[in-house]
């Protein structure tokens, strides 16, 4: 199963998430380690959105 945002379930769920300023697109199996790909993806391609965010 896959879901947007919140945390997984199962060992076969993951979390996936997409970015509203370009295509960025990540999937992962655990929130936290979403989140992590995500900061780090608007820190170095959108600074001004990651610092208001």
């Amino acid at each position: 199963m896959n879901r947007t945002g919140g945390y997984v379930q199962r060992a076969s769920d993951t979390v996936e998430r997409g970015c509203k300023h370009c295509d960025w697109y990540a999937v992962a199996d655990s929130y936290p380690k979403l989140v992590k790909q995500y900061h780090d993806h608007l820190r170095d391609d959108h600074p001004i959105a990651w610092v208001r965010s």
